[in-house]
């Protein structure tokens, strides 16, 4: 009996003594909760958000201004001479793919007095942590954006606004002189349809196609962007050839009558290609820096190239436009070929040979007509004219005669003296050979009051008398 009584016991203090251990170490768990709660309410979330450690730094910084050991007064006046040196020897740009927008510094307003609270709230030690050293932080400066500046981002339609925003206000908050960071709009996230396409078979073998097919496809042509397609491939140009640029190019220029883009260049080969119709080609020439160039004055759109079996397709996609547009190619006018004779001594007398056949020119004339989906709106634009020169025919004749020919010059047959008869009389075809001259028979030129009546000269020139 004594021995189960003291195994009771002690199996009864064990009790206790567990007990008492978990309500100690519940107690002190709830107290560690409660600091850490009361740490959580004492530093809000925003200042969290915005606190930054650099371990190489040797003072704190507010907007990338070193402040040191400054009083908060003191502070205050630093930043605000930090501020306008900034405004006024900063240049503040949003730059990205087809955009460049300066901006004024005045949109921007900055709450010194706040940055300062902020940053001594942040460095201000409570009670409980008077042992600890104090930390080097980093916070950006507070500022608002004026409505101007919202506006003109809003209003430049391949900007995603809100990204943008977001930029401007993480690099004027650290007075950062780098451009800010324009984020274009993803076009593959609204609803865009296609405004134009154009496929033509590639029937012959050009050059360096597939390099100038990936470079230019998914290109996003932003408002009010002159696209050109140089620039475009400036880095691929030594890949292509000439043909391959012209082939392109002339597709781009039949994509684009299609759009109310303005066209800035164009070129015409002269010649009339194997490929699209005639006023719809393209001339691209690097050296000669012949170019393809037109302006987006419309929404962002997305161009689309690619190789599709044995065709080269080119789409542009945009958002839903209220217009449509076509080209037309019309007053067609063939010109004809002229005869061009060529003369040479390498032939026989009376031979003849064919040098180059003739073939017709053209002249024609492009339109562009822009009509409104909805409504009567039609809008018709004469965008130039080409002149596609004919090849002419060319033969060659032989410059050797075995007799001279003479022709009666009826410039000749003129009456001035009134006597009905024509004052120089010219066989239509006379054969005339010239004698040679020697001191017996002189040539003596022909004048009818030194000879005698009733004679006249013979073909070698001897004065025969009738009488």
């Amino acid at each position: 009996m004594i021995t189960i009584n003291i195994k009771l016991k002690l199996k009864k203090s064990k009790y206790l003594i567990g007990g008492m251990i978990m309500k100690i170490l519940t107690k002190n768990l709830i107290i560690i909760c409660f600091i850490t709660l009361f740490i959580y309410v004492l530093i809000p979330n925003n200042k969290l958000t915005f606190l930054s450690v650099d371990a190489e730094s040797i003072s704190s910084t507010i907007g990338g201004v070193e402040i040191g050991e400054l009083e908060a007064e003191e502070i205050t006046n630093h930043l605000k001479k930090a501020i306008e040196n900034w405004k006024r020897e900063s240049e503040i740009l949003i730059e990205g793919e087809g955009v460049h927008l300066p901006i004024d510094s005045t949109f921007f307003v900055f709450d010194v007095e706040a940055s300062v609270n902020e940053y001594i709230n942040i460095t201000e030690k409570p009670w409980y942590a008077f042992w600890k050293s104090d930390s080097i932080i980093h916070i950006p400066l507070q500022l608002t954006l004026e409505p101007e500046l919202i506006t003109t981002i809003e209003e430049n339609s391949q900007l995603d606004t809100e990204k943008t925003i977001n930029n401007i206000k993480q690099q004027v908050s650290m007075l950062s002189e780098e451009p800010i960071e324009a984020v274009l709009m993803d076009l593959s996230a609204l609803e865009s349809e296609r405004i134009a396409f154009s496929i033509e078979e590639v029937s012959v073998n050009l050059a360096g196609l597939s390099e100038v097919t990936e470079t230019l496809n998914d290109q996003v042509i932003s408002t009010g962007e002159v696209f050109s397609f140089l620039d475009q491939t400036s880095e691929i140009s030594n890949s292509f050839s000439d043909e391959t640029a012209d082939f392109i190019g002339s597709m781009l220029y039949s994509l684009i009558l299609q759009t109310d883009f303005d066209i800035v260049e164009r070129h015409s080969q002269g010649v009339i290609p194997p490929y699209l119709e005639p006023g719809i080609e393209a001339d691209i020439d690097l050296p000669l820096n012949k170019d393809i160039k037109f302006v987006n004055n419309n929404s962002p759109a997305l161009l689309k190239v690619s190789l599709k079996d044995s065709s080269l397709l080119i789409e542009l996609y945009s958002l839903s436009n209220k217009t449509i547009s076509k080209y037309e190619v019309r007053n067609s006018q063939v010109v004809k070929p002229r005869t061009i004779y060529r003369y040479s001594t390498d032939l026989k007398p009376g031979e003849e040979s064919l040098l180059q056949e003739g073939s017709t020119g053209l002249r024609v004339t492009i339109y562009r007509v822009i009509s409104d989906k909805k409504g009567p709106f039609n809008k018709e634009e004469n965008i130039g004219e080409d002149y596609y020169p004919p090849t002419h025919r060319i033969i060659l004749k032989s410059s050797l005669a075995s007799e001279a020919t003479f022709t009666k010059d009826p410039d000749l047959e003129i009456d001035l003296n009134g006597d009905g008869l024509a004052d120089v009389n010219v066989n239509e075809s006379t054969n005339f050979t010239k004698p040679e001259k020697d001191s017996e028979n002189p040539i003596i030129e022909e004048d009818s009051d030194t000879l005698p009546e009733g004679s006249y000269y013979d073909k070698a020139g001897n004065i025969i008398s009738t009488k």
